[in-house]
């Protein structure tokens, strides 16, 4: 939890110690600007105290958009100060370290020199902020589109031929929330049907927050739920548990899933039949869940003792892709996961990859056996921002080979 209290802390007084330190700006301003920026920081448990939840609270669109805009604004402006003050750093380093042979070179003008630095001083100081915004702007617009079609092929040695060109759509990371509208749900479901799959699955975190909370554009998010209906395709809909099943009425949302005929593999798998030739699908409960609401430790190897079928290929969902080797040694040929956004902005690619073993999103080869992270279709309201990763619906077509 310290990411989400103490951490945003540092970017907040960092900033504002440069803000303090700003001499021309009247002190009242820049006293102000200190407590708003430490106001920013903190809307974590702000939104906990006054909206209930953290993971989906129940409130306005328009008010979480403006906050996480503000709150990524900060970490840009943060992120820009630091650049600048490490190569200012370097800067300094490298004239005191090449004096001498500064020395001897013919002398710049001083007037030249203070009208460069001072220039270059004054862009940054007026530019970097107004980028910060327009990039906190553009980020919450982003995380909040549509999620569009991403077509993609699995190509897999162990593959049956009957198997060939068998078409999965895998949602994950919908968090059906308060920026989510039933609208968008409704066209997420459409664009998966349109490609025709054979199989839907979905690798977890499909709503946050109780039913009753309001969704985006008015309604509830049991209303912007209830689209979900829509998904159908001849093997099934299927889903595995995310961390965010167990957030909030994990019982209650289950049951409205059931109703909407998804059918969840809680640590266990079914055998399913496509051109006369049997596979194994499986779905592992998130690590989250282990004894929570009854749901014990999940393992592949645990769920394939207890099926002892001859099925030539076998199909894991797995919300996290942390798992990805044990599964490979369990005998999967396939695993389907989430749970990373993608890393959701470029630039945070190594530090969501160092969290998840590795995996931030795309295609893996995993001791044999490929690895599909998902970006998701939609982001976690705490902090719905995408830069350069959009969200997508995965229509994936094995292939041999």
């Amino acid at each position: 939890m310290f990411f989400f209290f103490a951490g945003p802390f540092i970017p907040a007084l960092y900033t504002g110690a440069h803000l303090l330190a700003a001499r021309k700006v009247p002190l009242f301003l820049r006293v102000s600007g200190v407590l708003l920026l430490l106001a920013i920081s903190q809307i974590y448990p702000i939104n906990i105290t006054l909206f209930k939840n953290l993971s989906g609270p129940d409130m306005p669109a328009w008010l979480l958009k403006a906050q996480t805009a503000l709150f990524a604004a900060l970490v840009m402006l943060f992120l820009f100060l630091l650049a600048r003050d490490v190569l200012s750093l370097a800067a300094f380093l490298g004239r005191v370290f090449f004096r001498k042979k500064a020395a001897a070179a013919p002398p710049e003008s001083p007037s030249r020199r203070n009208f460069l630095r001072g220039g270059l001083a004054a862009a940054f100081s007026m530019g970097t902020p107004a980028v910060s915004l327009a990039g906190g702007a553009v980020g919450v617009s982003a995380g909040t589109a549509y999620p569009g079609l991403h077509f993609t092929d699995a190509f897999l040695p162990p593959l049956p031929p009957e198997l060939e060109g068998l078409k999965i759509v895998q949602l994950t990371d919908i968090h059906i929330g308060p920026l989510t509208s039933a609208d968008k749900i409704r066209d997420m479901a459409a664009k998966a049907v349109s490609v025709r799959p054979d199989l839907i699955c979905i690798t977890g975190d499909i709503a946050d927050g109780l039913e009753g909370y309001r969704a985006e554009n008015g309604g509830t998010r049991l209303e912007a739920s209830r689209e979900l209906a829509a998904l159908r395709a001849p093997l099934g809909v299927w889903a595995c548990t995310g961390n965010h099943e167990y957030y909030s009425d994990y019982s209650g949302w289950m049951s409205v899933y059931r109703s909407l005929g998804i059918r969840f593999l809680h640590n266990e798998a079914v055998t399913l039949t496509h051109k006369n030739t049997a596979f194994l699908l499986a779905g592992l409960d998130d690590p989250v869940g282990a004894g929570f609401a009854g749901t014990r430790a999940s393992s592949l190897s645990g769920v394939l003792s207890d099926h002892q079928g001859n099925e030539a290929f076998r199909l894991v969902m797995d919300h996290r892709p942390g798992r990805a080797h044990e599964n490979a040694a369990a005998g999967a040929a396939l695993q389907l996961s989430g749970h990373t956004h993608g890393g959701q902005c470029f630039g945070m690619d190594s530090f969501v990859a160092r969290a998840n073993r590795g995996f931030v999103r795309g295609w893996y080869t995993v001791d044999g056996m490929k690895l599909y992270v998902s970006p998701g279709a939609g982001l976690w309201s705490g902090f719905p921002v995408r830069l350069g990763v959009p969200a997508e619906i995965a229509a994936i077509t094995l292939r041999r080979g």
